[in-house]
This record gives structure tokens, sequence and C-alpha cells, in this order.
């Protein structure tokens, strides 16, 4: 699950979108999922007396809370209707205003041409609960229901009570059904979350038959939830001893969320983010850490839990959204008739948010916080924002509109404002939480830097005063407004595959707060309006900064200088209560201890009854791969490939570039190269006036390492560079003389050595953005470590990827860096160019465009024009050469002991992740140790790191593409003891009916639910592209997973799990000395 209240405060990562219009961006048209149907019972009528007994809840039980006693009513089938008509052909929607429907009244129904989709909006009649639905002909349907949670303190309340929730229900009382339906279903998202001020509960799925299931499950997990202490424990808090069973050795704290909330909270970006909320807000319920703060999570009572869920958790206080092509009516029913049907309306007023009490007068405050792992230098680590309290969001969406607009005109690229007057001169970053916020029912905008000195703080905030006073006078240029536009058009037609859940999430704020739920994806209509209104007054834009900005008193300015000593006090903080608790115990409360832990495991090891979940069965899955129709052609000498796809009037294009033979010294440096390329300037434009260019007539010019290990041998790696782009078809010229600007050499090219200063800043900034994500990325370095001498592709993964990288950008601008370092990256850079971009010798290998297919001709014809110049080079794909020097230069390719290394950072808990070699994608063994994975995350450690051991989250994943295999733990209080437990899991898995032929087809449902999650059409024909994966290949490794067998699984795991560890953890709790026991110790800075 995951918490978003300690979210900086620009933007709240609820989803993966940069801007409220990416994350609403048109959805995907996907194919059809199998609708085969489990066996169901009849629809009958069912009620005993003690089902109407146990139904009905006393006034203590419930708070203030009412739910009706219910009388005898229709068990729903979990089976979707019969003749069930899908996507384009389904029953049209019939309802309007006033229409009534399964216990709703239809409120409004209104036509979103744009997107495609009908919505409409209900209420339910006893109780109020609201409901939106947007019908559309996508087969990725969406269901989602959220409760207001407005907390009063900082214990963590709603997110525990989000964790205790989905731990069994009244329908479903087995200790984990939400777990349990992860590996029963073959959902496409589903997960829970906590925000500021909601708590949600979102899936979706393509599969009918899973989406009942999972609305069955939902509903029943989030209205009538078991909430037992014993899962409070395990999820929230509790008290135990190092060793359960030993009440004379030391006390520790362990619970889920307490350890998510250590994780989360130990970097300085999001420390620094939760002042900026605390003080801007500081007197609603944003004032607190929704998601919990660590030592005020340790306060929360079981009690307090279950009363919040009395007086949140009800039907007047729910928000409910569907989206999709399955009849709203058969939702609508189950809905009333699992859930709504046995409440009555109580009054939630109470819940509603106040507007905060606005300041009269700006506010400085200065704190300290955690260091980053990382540092360029340490004199400079320290991080000031000046953050506005802004807009009201539900009482006027267009405010909201043109303010996210002007956020990016105020911030984004090297042509913004604020980037000029802080990035560029001051040579540091932003902040964390720079940028505009309309998550809370009062908006923010935040802009800042980090990684200065502590004497420039007043100087950054004089500049980020003056650039907005300038603004309020001059406004903005009308191209770059234009270009943001642009930039909202585009994504507006960009096909995704999950518009529902980026709907969900984009309404809530204005749904919650009682303004209009279907504003946001009014996106054309705000277009319209912005340049109506631009038209009609000039000076729009300066009125829009002297009002909210330079008017506006609610500002406040937040300084944080990192401390050494900070995550040691935190650390001593915990210590000295605990040791303080400890003294007090008596021999009678040590045994309880002792017996509530043994409670505890022994509820955790219980079998569990889970027949009662509903769930798929492998019939459910196609047994076919969904083929993708690609052709190929030769324009100008350069094989390309054409997949005609609905994209809505946008065409990508894709080049890829032969690595092969690059010089082995220019390897480590081909990271900035891809982050460099468009980033420096081109030609006649320099960088500012570059980025303006891609960013009016494209969706932006991606730039990325690739590389695909052959599906045959693991020692067979393509190593090559990524150039993807994509723009309107009526900027496809555009778009490829941009490309070429960036693949031209000399004085026509890029100006690698044009702009030292701002190559620096950018450096800088990498740096910055490294160093930070030692501590709260940890995961995803321990991984590639752990792999770094398993293949080429890890060790190539590893060292650009890796901290190699993050220790080679430190040495150009870090504290003490050689000038000679710094002054050598423009020619290696340039070198690379020279390299890949020759005219007479092009690495390009090969093209691939997407789009609609009518538009092909007129694509052919401007890439020959473009690629004719070029000469392909004879070598190109000589993978064997590049991968010996990978290999040879990382080290040996070894498995087993003796390949252990912990990183020590300055983090409250750790990450912790072991690999294998395993086989290539078309190995026999491939599709057993695929189905591994799966059964050991499900089957084992879920159990044995997170609600054992208190992790966060722990799991197995087989890459079949990559030929390895990786156990991993996520803000895990432990570390060689999870490392035993990885060793536990190989052992485990070898041993006779520890796995049932039930484990082995929820295994299946998991690996199927990851191969056939939906791929937007742009995407459809990628892998192919990227790693000559074609639709046999993957027919062949789909039978071969459907016809894996216990015993397969079982031999798998014996012959291969024998692994290297890495560790990136708690430099206080480093238990393993530098090598001893085949261990090597490092800070992350070597």
């Amino acid at each position: 699950m995951i918490s978003t209240a300690s979210a900086t405060l620009g933007r709240v990562p609820l989803t993966s979108t940069r801007a409220l219009w990416s994350s609403i961006s048109r959805r995907g048209v996907t194919n059809h999922s199998s609708t085969r149907t489990l066996s169901q019972r009849p629809t009958r009528f069912a009620c005993s007396r003690t089902e109407l007994a146990r139904l009905s809840h006393s006034k203590a039980q419930m708070g203030a809370m009412s739910r009706a006693p219910v009388a005898c009513r229709a068990t729903i089938s979990l089976a979707p209707p019969p003749s069930l008509i899908r996507g384009k052909e389904r029953e049209a929607l019939s309802l309007k205003e006033g229409d009534k429907i399964h216990g709703f009244t239809v409120t409004k129904v209104e036509q979103i041409d744009e997107y495609h989709i009908t919505a409409v909006s209900l209420v339910h009649d006893v109780t109020g609960a609201r409901y939106l639905h947007a019908d559309s002909e996508d087969q990725n349907n969406c269901f989602n229901v959220t409760f207001r949670t407005t907390p009063t303190d900082s214990t963590g309340v709603a997110h525990v009570l989000e964790h205790t929730a989905l731990c069994g229900s009244e329908k479903y009382p087995i200790r984990d059904p939400f777990f349990n339906m992860l590996k029963r279903s073959l959902n496409t998202f589903m997960n829970a979350m906590t925000a500021p001020d909601f708590t949600m509960y979102p899936f979706s799925t393509r599969n009918a038959q899973d989406y009942y299931n999972l609305l069955s499950v939902y509903l029943d997990a989030s209205f009538f939830p078991k909430l037992t202490a014993s899962d409070f424990k395990q999820e929230g808090h509790r008290l135990e001893f190092e060793d359960p069973e030993d009440k004379s050795s030391k006390l520790t704290y362990k619970g889920v969320v307490f350890n998510e909330m250590k994780g989360a909270m130990s970097s300085m970006d999001s420390q620094f983010g939760r002042e900026l909320s605390s003080q801007l807000y500081p007197t609603s319920t944003y004032h607190h850490n929704s998601g919990g703060d660590p030592k005020n999570i340790l306060e929360l009572t079981h009690s307090q839990l279950v009363e919040f869920h009395a007086t949140h958790y009800h039907p007047s206080n729910a928000f409910i959204f569907s989206y999709g092509d399955l009849p709203l009516g058969d939702t609508l029913e189950r809905v009333s008739t699992w859930a709504l049907d046995r409440f009555e309306a109580i009054d939630v007023r109470h819940l509603d948010v106040k507007d905060e009490q606005r300041l009269t007068e700006p506010r400085k405050v200065s704190v300290t916080g955690s260091p980053d792992a990382v540092v360029a230098d340490p004199s400079k680590q320290t991080a000031v924002s000046v953050a506005w309290l802004l807009n009201n969001v539900p009482s006027d969406p267009f405010e909201v509109f043109r303010l996210r607009v002007a956020s990016d005109l105020l911030v984004s690229g090297p042509s913004a404002p604020l980037y000029q007057a802080l990035v560029e001169e001051f040579g540091a970053p932003y902040a964390a939480g720079t940028g505009y916020g309309a998550q809370r029912r009062e908006a923010s905008f935040a802009v800042g830097l980090k990684g200065i000195a502590s004497e420039d703080s007043d100087k950054v905030e004089a500049a980020i005063l003056a650039t907005m006073e300038r603004l309020a006078q001059e406004g903005f240029e009308d191209d770059r407004v234009d270009a943001v536009v642009h930039q909202i058009e585009l994504s507006s037609r960009r096909v995704s595959t999950n518009f529902g859940l980026g709907m969900a999430f984009s309404i809530m704020p204005y749904w919650l707060h009682g303004g209009d739920p279907v504003s946001p994806v009014r996106v054309g209509a705000q277009v319209e309006r912005l340049r109506a209104e631009m038209a009609a007054d000039p000076k729009m834009w300066q009125s829009l900064i002297q009002k909210h900005f330079v008017s506006n008193p609610h500002r406040v300015t937040v300084a944080m200088t990192p401390s050494k000593e900070y995550n040691k006090g935190l650390e001593a903080a915990e210590a000295a209560t605990l040791e303080k608790l400890e003294g007090a115990l008596d021999d009678e409360r040590r045994k309880q201890i002792v017996e509530e832990a043994l409670a505890l495991k022994l509820a955790q090891e219980a079998p569990q009854a889970v027949e009662s979940l509903p769930t798929l069965s492998v019939s459910d899955v196609p047994p076919e791969v969904e083929r993708t129709v690609s052709r190929f052609t030769e324009v100008a000498g350069t094989k390309v490939q054409w997949n005609d796809q609905r994209t809505n009037g946008i065409t990508h294009v894709n080049l890829l570039y032969d690595l092969s033979e690059l010089p082995w010294h220019l390897v480590p440096y081909l990271p900035l190269f891809s982050s460099l390329l468009s980033e420096l300037g081109a030609g006649d434009r320099d960088y500012r006036q570059l980025a303006q260019a891609i960013k009016g007539s494209t969706g932006g010019i991606g730039v990325g390492l690739s590389g695909a290990t052959s599906v045959n041998d693991l020692d067979r790696f393509e190593p090559t560079l990524l150039i993807s782009a994509n723009c309107l078809d009526r900027n496809l010229e555009n778009m490829l003389a941009l490309i070429a600007d960036l693949t031209t050499l000399g004085p026509k090219g890029v100006r690698w050595d044009k702009e030292p200063k701002h190559l620096r800043t950018l450096l800088n900034r990498r740096n910055a953005a490294l160093g930070a994500s030692v501590a709260s990325q940890g995961l995803s370095y321990a991984r590639v470590h752990a792999g770094s001498t398993l293949t080429p592709e890890g060790a190539l993964d590893n060292l650009t990827g890796g901290l190699p990288h993050v220790n080679l950008v430190q040495g150009l601008v870090g504290a003490g860096a050689d000038p000679a370092a710094l002054a050598a990256v423009p020619i290696a850079l340039e070198a690379i160019a020279t390299h890949l971009f020759s005219p007479d010798s092009s690495k390009l290998m090969r093209c691939r465009v997407a789009g609609e297919g009518e538009r092909f001709p007129e694509v052919e014809a401007l890439l020959g024009a473009w690629l004719a110049p070029q000469t392909p080079s004879l070598d190109q794909g000589n993978v064997g050469k590049f991968s010996k020097a990978v290999a040879e230069a990382t080290g040996p390719k070894a498995g087993g002991a003796g390949n252990n290394t912990f990183f020590a950072v300055p983090s409250q808990t750790n990450y912790v992740a072991r690999s294998v070699r395993t086989v290539p994608y078309t190995h026999v063994d491939a599709a057993p140790l695929f189905i591994l994975g799966q059964v050991l995350s499900t089957c084992f450690l879920h159990r044995e790191i997170r609600e054992k051991g208190g992790a966060y989250g722990g799991g197995a994943a087989a890459s079949p593409l990559s030929g390895t295999f990786t156990m991993n733990s996520y803000r895990d209080p432990r570390t060689l003891e999870t490392v035993d437990t990885f060793m536990a899991a190989a052992e485990w898995a070898t041993k006779d009916g520890v796995m049932s032929q039930q484990d082995l087809e929820e295994a299946k449902l998991r690996a199927f639910k990851s191969m056939d999650s939906p791929v937007a059409p742009s995407g459809r024909g990628s892998t192919l592209f990227l790693n000559g994966l074609d639709d046999d290949i993957r027919q062949t490794f789909r039978t071969q997973v459907l016809a894996v067998e216990i015993a397969d699984v079982a031999r798998v795991a014996q012959h291969y799990l024998v692994a290297n560890a890495a560790i990136v953890g708690n430099e206080e709790k480093v238990k393993v000395k530098h090598g001893a026991g085949g261990w090597e110790v490092l800070g992350a800075g070597r």
C-alpha cells in the first residue's frame, strides 16, 4: 500500500504523471480479455436470524456510525451477466437526470466528447453516498471507493487503518485477503493509498469476472473490516523482544507502517517537504502527517483506530467511482446490496475540511534534517524554499488550470524565469516540492533550491521575490505560453492504458470538497477559455502573478540544514524510550509480550481459509499471446519497423544506435551523454532556444541506454542507445529536423563545449538528485549491485546506473573534484557523438515508427530525406567485443558466497537484495523460474519479511530477459536476518509438500498478470524492436509457463538459488566486518 501523506507540496505522487493533463490523457483501447466465469450459485434469498444478529452492530461498536440492521436480501452472484457485450458494441447508456436505479438517483449526465466518455453522477438515496461513473469503450475497467479522512494528529491513524482494513473482513475473515487476491486475479492495478485528506481503494482489470470478484473483496474490506488487535500490532506497531521468545533479550518496536514511515521520512527531501506543508498549513488537517510520524505512530491505540473507522468509513462519507465498458447497473446493484443497503445516513459535516486561517504576514523558519548519502560539497547542503498558499481548488477549476500553466512557465526548462534566477545563478538544483500542487482543498506553490550554502538562503529568497515582482510587471512571452498549451494538447491526445485510474486520482481534490468532479477532464474547454482570456486581457498573467504571489501575505520561507546527528538523534530517542519501557517491565509484562509475539506468529503461520475468496483460474487466461502486426522496410539503407496503431494523431519514432564498438574508456560517460544530448543547445540554437523548440513541436525527445541480452545466450549482449520522440502529425517535419540537429557533428550539431557554466549546473543538479536517491531508492542500487557480476547486462547496468555512476558524478563536481576531470567531460561526450553519428559510418541500427498507417507514406518520405546522407556501419551489432570488455572490467561472473556488499548510508531502514544468474529466455528452465519468483513472493517472503520482520515489503522475481533471479526487501528494519530469510526461502521451495496445486495456480495467475499487462498503442511492437522478442518466441514461453508443474519449481529452486547479496542501509547498524565472511563494507561514496 502507498502513503502519499509525506509528499512534498508541489506534486503529491498519487500518480506518475507530470501534471493534471498528463494524468487524464486519452485512454487506450484494449483487446478483449477472457471473461470465462467460475461456477456460481444462482441468485437467491437467504438470511438467517444468526446472520441478522451478526449484521446488526451496537452503538458501542460503531460510535457515531449508524449501520442499519438488514432484512433478508438478495445474494448477488459474482458472475458477470450472461451474453455480456464489451467495448464499442456495448449497450449504450440511456440514463437521464432524475432516473432511479438500484437505490441511486441520477443527478447529472454529460458527454465529454474529447475523451469519448459519458459521465453519470448519482447519489445513494438512503445514505447520501456519492457516485460517479465514466462510461467508455475501454475494457480496462476501474473501480475506486474513497473516504474523506482528516487526521487531527500525526499518529498516522488513516494510514494504519488503510493497511489494517485489508487484513480480513466480515465476508472474507482470513488474515490477508488483499495480498491473497493479488495472486487470484488478473488485475492491471490493485492497491490502497492514503493522501493528506482522503484514503482510496482503487483497482482495475480487463477481465469481467475479475472485476466483480475484486469489487466484492474491496467493498467488504472498506466497509466491514475485522480490525483486530493482532492485525493492528502487525501493521501499526508493537513491542517485541529481539528474540521474540526470549524475554531477557533487547526490546524493540516493530510494525509495517512504523517501518514504512521511518523509511519514507529518512531522506532530507521528504523531511523538507513535510516541514513546508506543516508551516504552510498551520491550523488545518494538512498540518499533520497523515502517513504518520514514526514517533507519533507509537502513540496510536487500537481503540482509536476502530473509532476512526466508525466515523470515517461510512457511505455518507464515501465517494465511489467506476470507469469502463461494464454495465453501470450491474455495479450499482452490487454496491448497494453488498454494502450501502446495510447503512443509514449520518451527519458527516464535521469532517469537512475548513479553509486555512490566512497569515497576515510572511513567516521564516529554519530547521535541521537528515543529510543525503552523497553530497557535492559538504559546505553546501542547505535547502530553502518559498511557498505560498493559493486558491481554493474546488471553487474555481479554471483558476487551477491557469495556475498549472503559470507554474510550468515559472519553473520548467531553462527559459523559465525562476530557473534562470535560481538554478543558473546559484548553480544548484530545485528543492523538493518545487511547483504547483492542487491535491489539497487549497492549492500551493513552492520554489527553492537545495545544495546551497546556509548563508545564501536569504539571497535565494530575495531572488524569488524579485523575480515574481518583475513578472507581475512583464508577464510571459507568447511563444512560451504557446509551447505549454501545445504540451497540453499533445498530452490530452496521448493514448494511455490507465485513463480510468488517472481520472480517479485527478477528480478527488474537487469532488471531496464539494466541487465538480468532472471539471479536470474538460481540458479542451479550459484551453479555449485560456486563449480567449489572453486575447481579451494582455495583462492576464501579470494580474495573476500580482494576486497570488506579490500581494499574497500567506507566504512561508523554510530553510533546512542537514546534520549528521539528525538520524542518530532519532535512533537515540527511540532507544532511550525503549530502555525506559524495558526498565519498567515486570516479569508478568515480559511474559505477556512474549505470549503476544507467539500468538501473532501463530496467526501469521496458521493455514488460511482462502477458499472463501473468489478467484480466477488458469483456464481464464487466454492460451495465445496477443499478436502485433509489424511491417519492415528499408529506408535509405536503414531497416525500419512500422506499427500501424490508433495513436490519435500522434507519431512515435524510435532510433536505435549500436554501442558495441564504443571505446571502453567512454562507456562510463554514457549516462551523461544520454541526459545531456538535448540539454546543451545545437546548431544555431543555444540551450534555451533548443528546449523551447522541443517543447513547442514535440512531446519530448528522450535519450537513454538500452540493450538486449540474447534470448539464447546470457553472454551475448547488444548494448544500444535509444532516441525516442513523439509529436502531433502536423509537427513531424519539425521533430525530425530537431533530431537531425542532435545527431549532427561539428558546428551545426550539439554545443558540447560552448556552455561550460550550464554544463556544470546540469551536473550539479544530477549530483544532488543522485545523492538524495541513494537513501530513497536504496533497493534499486542494491539490486543492480547484487547482479553486477552475473551477466554483461548486469555489469553495464551497475556501471551506468548504480553506485559507480554516483561516484563518477561526485568526482566531477563534488568537493575536491579535479578540474581536469570536469574539463574532460565535453571531450568524452563529443567523442561518443562522433562514434555514433559520423555520416560515413553511422551506428544507426534500426528505426521504428508507430502511428496511424495513412500517414506512413509522408513519414517514410521525411525519414528518407533525413537518413539518406548516413551510411550504416558494417560492423554494427557486434555483441561479443563489448560484452567481453564489460565483463572483464567489472569482475568475473561469479555466483555463490563471497560477493556480498553492505553500503552504509544515513537511513533509518535498509534495502536488501540477493541475486543469482539463471538462464536465457528460451531455456526450458526460464518458465519454472518465473513461477518460482511468484511462489516465493506470496507463499514465503511476504509472511517472513513483511508480516514477521516488519519490513514494508519483500519479494522475489525472475527476469527471463536478463537471466537473473532476485530476492529483496524494502524499508526493512533488519539486515543479515533478511539475508538468512532469503537462504531459508530457497531451502523452503525445495521441500516436498510445501507448495499446493492451488499455490501453483495462483502463481501462474500472477505471472500472466505481469505478462499481459496493458500496452499503449504506441508501445505495441517495442519488445520486438528492442529485444528481438517476436510473437512466436513469446508464445513458446507462454506455453511453457502454462505447463509448469510443482516438481519443476522445486527442481529449479534446488539448482539455481545460490546467490550474491547487497545491502543499502543504516550506517549505525552494520553487523558485518569488512572482509569477514565474504562481506565488503563500503560507504555510498566509495
